[in-house]
This record gives C-alpha cells, structure tokens and sequence, in this order.
C-alpha cells in the first residue's frame, strides 16, 4: 500500500511498522473480542480520508491478491472480505467527517492552543515539553509544536 499510488498519499508520516500494528491489533479484537487494540474505531480513524467506493475496492483488491499469493484458500478470502464490508459505511465518504464521541461531533479542522496535562516531546523538534506548557495542536494530524517551533524568533 505505500508504494501503491492510490493509497500511498493515506499513510504519509505513519510507518509501516505502525500501519502494521494498529491494523492487525484491531482486527485480533474484533476477531477474538480480546482487548489489545489502543486506538479509535474506523470511522473516527477515517473520518479525516476522503475514500471512496474505488479507493476501498482497490485496497480490497490488492488485499485479495496478497492472500491468494501467500496460499490463503478461497474460502477464507471470502470471509475475510465479508468481514472488512462491514466497515465500508464507516470508511468510504465525499468530504471528511468530524470525529464523532458519543452524541457529540468534534471539529478537526484547524489548530488550537492546549495546555499539556502531562509531559511529552514536541512532535517536530522532539524537545521536552513539560507539563503546563502550551502548546500548537493541529486537530487532525493529532500533532503538537512546542513554542520554540511556533514561534521561532
């Protein structure tokens, strides 16, 4: 998928390690019901993605042709591809969605400023940012800048 044109744009900044883990963490608990996937559900996951019917066909379609090569039987590439349907309402969209908790939508658009309730690194220089600093949060990407890149002067 990174190196598939129509795919790639979708996984800039996300290792493929990662990519990895969240996906196979995520279908160990909807297959097993056990509780080792720490992340949002596909629609939250998405919801910034503009995929359409095409886009998740062609992910499918590649899928498909991964598990037929590795020897997967028939079958199981039927069901597997039954159980990854059940997600295309949530996944396939025109235009992004807000993020959705409960009742309530959350705009993603844009920055805002945050006071950090913990420490951490800033996600562009990796400086320490100490708990109580304010910090740039883009609401999409999920990213922080710490003053020294917001404001380098």
């Amino acid at each position: 998928m990174y190196a598939d044109p129509k795919l790639a744009s979708f996984f800039d900044g996300v290792t493929m390690g990662r990519a990895i883990d969240k996906q196979y963490s995520f279908m160990k608990q909807c297959i097993s019901g056990e509780k080792v996937y720490m992340g949002h559900r596909p629609r939250n996951a998405h919801h910034w993605m503009i995929i359409t019917h095409e886009v998740f066909d062609h992910r499918q379609s590649l899928m498909v042709q991964t598990l037929v090569e590795h020897g997967v039987s028939q079958e199981l590439i039927e069901r597997w591809t039954a159980y990854e349907e059940y997600f295309r309402p949530d996944i396939v969209k025109e235009y992004r969605w807000p993020r959705r908790v409960g009742d309530q939508l959350i705009s993603n658009d844009g920055f805002s400023q945050e006071v950090m309730g913990e420490s951490t690194l800033c996600d562009h220089c990796q400086a320490e940012v100490r708990a109580g600093e304010t910090v740039l949060l883009h609401r999409r990407l999920g990213t922080i800048s710490c003053a020294r890149c917001t404001n380098p002067n």
